[in-house]
């Protein structure tokens, strides 16, 4: 059914007032896991609590070497624009131009464009080898694997691949740390997919292993480089053959849990491509946490989102969702009460009175 703009407009103020002054049980916002996050990361996270449970908001990921295609694609299918605007902080050269790490300088200048328009930004960095360092290939550096001696150097101080790999985290704190300093927010989404152990930070049997990594990088981060403004994401795949609970870094160092979804399309069982059981089991690591969809390449319905209330925002990657899904099916999503756009965005945090 066809829902005029100002008929839906209406009715999303009629659900947000609800939203924002009827109490809801159990939606007490847990302090962020950095107890020096700035008042900006705090507003955020607090926002994504009232959320969950009620809304959903669109996101969209980028290329660094296509910094707005995506979005202008989401635009031209839905007369929207997404509510999340996310890239990655890249890893190759010029043989693999959409990850160049030559955009970077243009990376801050577009983030900061996006954090002007009312988005909230996500970050997520396909982080090079640092055995092989950086510029590299997709394969064969950003996917490879360390070997058990290699696991051991990186994750102790002073060895010289640990140094190694500060080096690299250091490019990415002074982009984040440029991000703070015009006190804008990040959903940080490390060491993505781990337990898909297609990527070098993932390897079978290595959990342990990457759990102190994790730790290592919340630490180099929080406490060395003093970077405040940051909302820690641990999103793992939904491809479970390489177990899901044991690569969770812990309470103390993950705000919201979220998931990478890359489903088969199966019109004739939509929820087929969303299991409702891997969503509870998810559940069970996040608590009261919020949830999100890290990435995804098939669009959720909107009949899923309602059976899976806590996912607080999804981010589709790049034109998969558009490749994948049945025609439509993002103007059908961006059109439903349950997900949130821009304009609304910008509408409910300033009724919420989060606006920054």
């Amino acid at each position: 059914m066809h829902v005029h703009p100002s008929a839906r407009f209406i009715a999303f103020l009629c659900i947000l007032t609800l939203a924002l002054f009827v109490p809801v049980q159990g939606d007490v916002p847990r302090a962020p896991v950095d107890p020096e996050a700035s008042s900006e990361a705090r507003t955020l996270l607090n926002f994504l609590y009232s959320i969950k449970g009620r809304y959903t908001l669109a996101g969209q990921h980028s290329y660094l070497g296509r910094l707005s295609q995506a979005h202008d694609l989401v635009k031209a299918e839905t007369g929207r624009l997404p509510a999340v605007w996310g890239s990655d902080f890249g890893f190759s050269d010029s043989s693999n131009d959409i990850d160049n790490i030559a955009y970077r300088p243009k990376l801050l200048e577009e983030t900061l464009h996006w954090d002007g328009e009312g988005a909230i930004i996500t970050v997520t960095y396909h982080q090079a080898n640092p055995v092989m360092g950086e510029p590299g290939p997709f394969k064969g550096n950003v996917q490879s694997e360390l070997t058990d001696e290699q696991w051991k150097q990186l994750i102790t101080p002073g060895t010289e691949l640990n140094k190694k790999w500060r080096a690299q985290m250091d490019l990415l704190a002074a982009y984040l740390k440029a991000l703070e300093n015009e006190k804008v927010p990040v959903l940080f989404r490390p060491y993505h997919e781990v337990n898909g152990c297609w990527f070098w930070w993932g390897k079978p049997g290595m959990h342990r292993e990457f759990v102190q990594l994790w730790r290592m990088t919340y630490r180099h981060f929080a406490e060395r480089h003093k970077l405040h403004n940051l909302i820690w994401v641990w999103s793992p795949s939904n491809q479970v053959r390489h177990g899901l609970e044991e690569w969770y870094p812990g309470d103390g160092y993950v705000d919201i849990v979220a998931a990478d979804i890359y489903p088969e399309r199966d019109e004739k069982n939509p929820e087929r491509t969303f299991p409702q059981s891997f969503y509870e089991r998810l559940s069970k690591i996040a608590g009261d946490r919020p949830m999100a969809i890290g990435e995804h390449g098939l669009f959720p319905t909107v009949e899923i989102l309602e059976k899976q209330p806590n996912w607080t925002w999804m981010m589709g990657w790049v034109d998969l969702p558009f490749k994948d899904s049945a025609p439509g099916s993002a103007k059908r999503l961006y059109d439903s009460e349950r997900v949130v756009d821009l304009e609304e965005l910008k509408t409910m945090r300033g009724s919420a009175g989060t606006a920054r």
